[in-house]
């Protein structure tokens, strides 16, 4: 027989003491056995706590999965856009013989310039030459692209981001009713004048001396590609046509293919009379 273990116990009111006997063998096994479920009960602590560690993990990472699935919709959608931009420049170009600037030869000049430079100044060419600096000035100003093209507030001012482009915001946002009238902020011609994905209906003017100007969200375009505009006419109607929540003109100013801050230009509501010059 395996040896045992004998264990006494004595009341300590005198009663009668009891033996038992307990076989070595159990008490091992019953050691062994409880050991193992100790293992175990710690082991299936360890592998939970690195699962929910692993599923905590999953679900961030799907998080940030799905932010980087949108980030890349956008950036899609913005490489989709700036396709679309060229498009466009390259109708521009296009129209205007292969340069943007116009009004170099006198064969391109545009009619509302020659009639305010008229008007005002009976030999260009010799106040020019003579260094009549107010001449000189009148002339770019009317050129330049300076009329605030609506009545309203800016809502979004220019912002350029060159770490993230898709950031960027090449214009500034006029939040106004609509209806109202936008106005070419110089004169120039219109290079486009129809539909974009994100800025609805929209017009591009070019003026001289490399300058562009681009409305969008328009409600109603009011002229066609090649019509001629004065500085302060009427070109189009506030609305809020393609992206947009609100009506408001998203209004851009490029020199020489790159885009300006509108506000370092615009001189406000009173510069928009086309006929101040």
């Amino acid at each position: 027989m395996g040896r045992k273990l004998n264990i006494l116990i004595v009341p300590d009111e005198g009663g009668k003491p009891r033996r038992f006997k307990l076989s070595l063998f159990w008490l091992k096994f019953s050691a062994w056995v409880a050991g193992i479920l100790m293992l175990a009960i710690i082991s299936g602590a360890v592998s939970y706590s690195m699962l929910a560690k692993r599923a905590l993990d999953y679900d961030r990472l799907s998080a940030e999965n799905t932010r980087l699935e949108e980030e890349n919709k956008h950036v899609i959608r913005v490489a989709r856009e700036v396709d679309q931009s060229r498009q466009i420049l390259a109708q521009i170009i296009r129209s205007l013989g292969g340069h943007l600037d116009v009004g170099h030869s006198a064969d391109t000049l545009l009619t509302a310039e020659r009639a305010a430079i008229d008007a005002d100044l009976s030999g260009e060419g010799d106040l020019l030459r003579g260094g009549d600096s107010y001449a000189v000035e009148r002339i770019m100003a009317y050129s330049m692209p300076t009329c605030m093209p609506t009545d309203g507030f800016i809502s979004q001012e220019f912002r350029q981001d060159y770490i993230f482009p898709e950031r960027s915001h090449l214009g500034i946002d006029i939040a106004g009713k609509t209806g109202i009238p936008i106005r070419a902020a110089a004169a120039g011609r219109v290079t486009f004048s129809g539909w974009t994905t994100h800025f609805g209906r929209c017009i591009i003017i070019a003026h001289r001396h490399g300058y562009m100007t681009f409305y969008g969200h328009n409600l109603v375009n009011l002229k066609s590609v090649q019509d001629e505009v004065r500085r302060g006419e009427p070109i189009a109607l506030l609305g809020t046509s393609g992206t947009s929540s609100a009506p408001h003109l998203h209004f851009e100013i490029w020199k020489d293919g790159m885009a300006v801050d509108p506000l370092e230009f615009v001189q406000g509501p009173q510069a928009a009379a086309a006929d101040d010059l």
